[in-house]
Parts: structure tokens; C-alpha cells; sequence
């Protein structure tokens, strides 16, 4: 039997290249997820748009797919659609995008914005570009052409944008803007971070490094431990050196917890990586309210040599959306929905869920019974390891013992354990869980 890579709960693109999920908002019980799209990958000339698909919000499904919603069209982001979020107005639903655009050798980046009409009908809806475009023209002063990744919410009675940025300095900072209609848009600043009163996360660093910081997201969310409310602000650091079992790839997604006034964020939990497994980037939150939404990419960047590629003609999955709460200052994940068991069917892998108590181990197996992927709890810490042909791959966390539950699902692996997630791929052909 030729071995099936695609999975069937999470969303991966019909052909060519996935990366960041973008534009999360919930319609009539769907989630719908828009994600960075090069169709033409990996043979043809990039052109880096957003698909689309969607998934129930209140029980496991395939994902629906629909056509992409953003394609790089228009003279402001003739390099590319790149990434950011989505916001509903009143009867409006808004996404908002960074467009690329290189002219002799220099990036100029543009904020822009699109309309969304029926996202739930079969043929996908109707998007259509702003007449104003762009926004917001190029970087401010004291900033490089990598600027991009707005993420919106309401701040009071006007709105916020977020935005990744890398200083004149080539350092990582997060840009904000504010507007009282979603269309014209003032420079606020950039963030400040008082680190006064901050306590150490799970990270080395209270506040990273890096040379840029992409995909910010900014929420408000309720400490169910003291009922208190919190901003906590998600961000990508890249250039980062590893430090023991930190930071072990450069690309790192990571957040902080505090309170923003003006612009200056005021931290009171430092830096703590958001997924410790071994493939995991630029997340996007959907705020409902006291609690998010998330979902990741299961990729990193520069890392597209998968055998999904040659076998299949696609690369890069997300994950499944994943309910995330705040305690204690510290961001706790679990599946979205219970995902069963499915058997392996034409063009799809195999689905298998399993949980094991704290003193078990919980393997994934080939049909020898051969491991290829092991989660544990040893010595104050939560381990998954990688069985390579190459040797092996282990990451680790340091966490207290629970039960562990993981979903693996074509060629992706999801391992959860109090409130901690590990993110993976698996390319070998795997039966099932011990």
C-alpha cells in the first residue's frame, strides 16, 4: 500500500507551498483560515497569495477548502501577499495584509485592506481589494523595508494595529498604529517594554533578541487564576542562538504577559516559547472574548525539502486549532475538538488519537512495532523524541507529570500535556500508538 501523507483534520494546501495561517474569524459556527499560498511552488515563479479553507468550530471535520481569497494582482504587492488578520465591523468583515513590492533591490511595504462577502458560500466568497490601497505606504523613519504582519483589535473606542518590524539597527520591535475607522491610520509608535516588575517565563530571556520580529499578535485575555485581565502579546523572534534546549531553531514564536499603556508594555511574565516540538511557527490568535483560538504553522522557514513534495505536490501543514487559556501568567493549549480515529483512505493518511498516564511512554509505531516518535515524562520534564534514519531528535520542556495526549495524522503529530503542545512530522510510513 503506497503511503498517504496528507491528513485529514488539518489543513494543508491542494498543491504548492503553505506557510503562516492569517485572517481567523468565526462565521456561522465555521472558523475560517487563510494562509500564505504560492501555488506555483516549487517549480514555477513565486507568487505568494492567501487560500482559503475552513473548519466546525464545534466538532471534528475534513476541512473544507475554497478557493484562494488573494492573489498578488495590484501594483503594491506585485512580490506578494504577505501576511495578517482579520477583523469583523458591524455587518463587515475585513482582512488586512501586508503587500510586497521590490523595486531595484529595496522592499517597500504596504499595509492594505479587503472586504470579505459570504465567506460560507460553496464557491468560497467574494474578496475584493479597497480602492484606497495602500493604507500604509512604506516603513516609518528608523525602520527597514521588513515591515508587515498587522494584527488588529479594538483599543477602547478606536482601533489597533500591531505590526513586525525590524529597526534601521536591524533589530526586532513591534510597531503600533491607531484609527477610528479601520481606513486611515496614524503612527502611534513603537513598543516600549518596562521590565521592572517582570518575572522570568520559561525562556532564557525575560525579553528576546533577533534581528526581526514577525507576526505579532496583541490581545487581552482573563487570568483564570486571579480573574484578572492581561495583555499578552505573541510575536516571532528570528536570529536567536540556542541556548541548551531553547531556542533550538532560529525561527522561535514566542509570548510575554503584562499590561499596555500607551506604548509601553509593562511586563510582569517574560518570554516563553509557545510550542516546544520540533516544527512550529507564526501563530495566529483569535480572541472570543476572555479566552483565544490558535492556530500554527507546522513548518519553519527554509525548511520546504519534505517528501510530501515529490510524492504529493504540496508542503507544510497548520495545526489544528487549539483552545488556549490564560494562567498564572502562562498560556495553556488543548485541541479545539475531540478528533477520532479514522482509517487510511485514498489520497489521505491514516488519523489515530492515543493518551497514556504520566509514568507511561506513548510511542508511535511502524508495522514492525518499530518506534517513530516517543513522548514521556523523566526527571521534571515533558520529552519527544524523533527516530530519524539520520540518528535521533529530542526536544524537551520542563513541566510537571500528567497524562499525555497525542493525535497523529497523516504525516502530523500533535502532543499535548498539561497545557503544554509539541508540534511534529512524521514522514515514515506509521500503523498506530503503543
Amino acid at each position: 500500500m503506497t503511503y498517504a501523507y496528507r491528513p485529514n483534520f488539518h489543513i494543508t494546501p491542494p498543491f504548492g507551498r503553505l506557510n503562516d495561517p492569517n485572517g481567523l474569524f468565526i462565521e456561522d459556527d465555521r472558523l475560517h483560515v487563510f494562509y500564505q499560498h504560492d501555488p506555483a511552488f516549487p517549480d514555477g515563479q513565486k507568487r505568494t497569495g492567501w487560500g482559503h479553507a475552513s473548519v466546525s468550530v464545534s466538532e471534528a471535520q475534513l476541512p473544507l477548502h475554497h478557493p484562494g481569497a488573494l492573489y498578488p494582482d495590484a501594483d503594491y504587492d506585485a512580490h506578494g501577499c504577505y501576511s495578517g488578520g482579520a477583523v469583523k465591523d458591524g455587518e463587515d468583515t475585513w482582512l488586512f495584509y501586508s503587500g510586497n513590492l521590490k523595486v531595484d533591490g529595496r522592499r517597500i511595504p504596504s499595509q492594505n485592506r479587503v472586504h470579505a462577502s459570504l465567506p460560507n458560500h460553496p464557491l468560497g466568497g467574494t474578496y475584493r481589494k479597497d480602492e484606497a490601497n495602500p493604507l500604509i505606504l512604506d516603513a516609518p523613519a528608523g525602520f527597514t523595508g521588513h515591515f508587515r504582519d498587522p494584527h488588529i483589535v479594538r483599543d477602547g473606542k478606536r482601533w489597533r494595529m500591531v505590526l513586525g518590524a525590524q529597526t534601521a539597527a536591524e533589530t526586532g520591535a513591534i510597531v503600533v498604529y491607531h484609527s477610528e475607522d479601520l481606513k486611515a491610520w496614524d503612527f502611534t509608535g513603537s513598543l516600549d517594554f518596562d521590565l521592572t516588575h517582570a518575572q522570568p517565563g520559561r525562556s532564557p530571556d525575560i525579553l528576546p533578541g533577533g534581528y526581526m520580529w514577525e507576526c505579532p499578535n496583541l490581545i487581552s485575555m482573563l487570568d483564570h487564576s486571579d480573574g484578572r485581565r492581561y495583555d499578552a502579546l505573541v510575536f516571532c523572534p528570528q536570529g536567536l542562538s540556542q541556548q541548551g534546549e531553547h531556542y533550538v531553531s532560529s525561527d522561535q514564536s514566542g509570548y510575554i504577559v503584562g499590561h499596555v499603556e500607551g506604548t509601553t508594555f509593562h511586563v510582569t511574565r517574560g518570554f516563553t516559547e509557545l510550542d516546544y516540538g520540533f516544527e512550529f511557527y507564526a501563530p495566529q490568535l483569535l480572541s472570543d472574548g476572555d479566552d483565544a483560538i490558535t492556530i500554527g504553522w507546522m513548518g519553519l522557514p527554509a525548511q520546504d525539502d519534505t517528501p510530501t513534495v515529490a510524492a504529493e505536490g504540496w508542503v507544510h501543514a497548520l495545526t489544528l486549532p487549539r483552545r488556549t487559556t490564560l494562567h498564572g501568567g502562562v498560556l495553556k493549549q488543548v485541541p479545539l475538538f475531540s478528533v477520532p480515529d479514522t482509517p487510511r483512505t485514498h489520497e489521505f493518511g491514516a488519523t489515530a488519537t492515543a493518551s497514556c498516564e504520566h509514568d507511561e511512554t506513548l510511542s508511535l509505531v511502524d508495522a514492525s512495532s518499530t518506534p517513530l516518535l516517543s513522548a514521556w515524562h523523566e526527571d521534571g520534564k515533558l520529552h519527544l523524541r524523533r527516530h530519524l534514519a539520520t540518528g535521533d531528535e529530542t526536544r524537551s520542556v520542563v513541566c510537571t507529570p500528567g497524562d499525555i495526549t497525542a493525535i497523529a495524522d497523516g504525516c502530523t503529530v500533535e502532543v499535548f500535556s498539561k497545557g503544554l503542545a509539541l508540534s511534529a512530522q512524521i514522514f515514515g510510513p506509521w500503523e498506530k500508538w503503543t
